[in-house]
């Protein structure tokens, strides 16, 4: 991801030499990531709605780490209200729609980067590190928020394990891949390519592990009961992906070494 430009020097929105959005997004569908593995959420929702909001970024004349600043705050916001407003049909609602908004403006940071021709190691990095915070802190929100609000009716405290194991499984899986990732692509990003039916079929199979999925199934939050047994299903089937993944990964590496 490129840096900030100084403001004085940066140009108004919209001025001259500068590509309008329908442009930047025709651009960009033409320069994706691969879609290889990635779930369905980030492949028909998300980075549709980065591509659009990355577009429109660049013609405001934003950077990427302004972007990662902006997705951060509607993610940390998000997260801070799972812990302390109580759930009910309209909070649940506003929640989800700031952690996918977010979500949103996350996938845009490094599109962004792209139409500007390449990033930066530190806006790499600041994005990372944002994802990590995220990942971190999400899931004990949850834990705070079913303590607080939704004890009594969902039979004790045994109920707030769910969480817990969430948040240790979603961080296993992100910082192995991250590394799979690196080690595999030597940092590089993979453009877009036709994978078939194989790849759709693994997108499939990823959905337990889809951040947007478990976004929507946050709005749920207003029905203690029904959100416990969708979330927990969700963790299960995201424990049986890393599960099967990490001694895949390894033994690919483990070829190609």
């Amino acid at each position: 991801m490129t840096t900030q430009q100084p403001s004085h020097t940066r140009p108004a929105p919209g001025g001259p030499g500068r590509p309008g959005v329908r442009d930047s997004v025709r651009a960009l569908a033409a320069a994706q990531k691969s879609k290889a593995g990635a779930p369905l959420y980030s492949r028909l929702v998300n980075r549709p709605a980065g591509r659009v909001l990355a577009a429109l970024a660049h013609w405001l004349g934003l950077s990427p780490d302004q972007v990662t600043a902006l997705s951060a705050c509607c993610t940390y916001l998000g997260v801070v209200l799972i812990a302390v407003w109580e759930p009910s049909v309209g909070s649940a609602v506003v929640v989800s729609g700031l952690l996918m908004l977010g979500y949103a403006l996350d996938s845009a940071d490094g599109q962004l980067a792209r139409l500007r021709h390449g990033g930066s190691r530190a806006g790499e990095w600041l994005d990372h590190v944002a994802d990590v915070i995220k990942l971190s802190t999400i899931h004990l929100a949850v834990a705070v928020g079913l303590f607080r609000f939704s004890l009594e009716d969902l039979g004790g405290p045994g109920v707030l394990l769910v969480p817990l194991a969430f948040s240790a499984v979603q961080t296993i899986h992100f910082f192995s891949y991250i590394l799979t990732y690196q080690l595999r692509h030597q940092g590089g990003t993979p453009l877009a390519k036709d994978e078939g039916r194989a790849g759709f079929l693994k997108s499939v199979l990823s959905v337990p592990t889809d951040y947007g999925l478990m976004c929507l199934v946050l709005v749920l939050r207003f029905a203690p009961s029904v959100f416990v047994w969708v979330y927990g299903l969700m963790l299960v089937g995201y424990a049986a992906y890393v599960a099967l993944a990490l001694p895949k990964w390894y033994l690919e590496l483990r070829r190609g070494s």
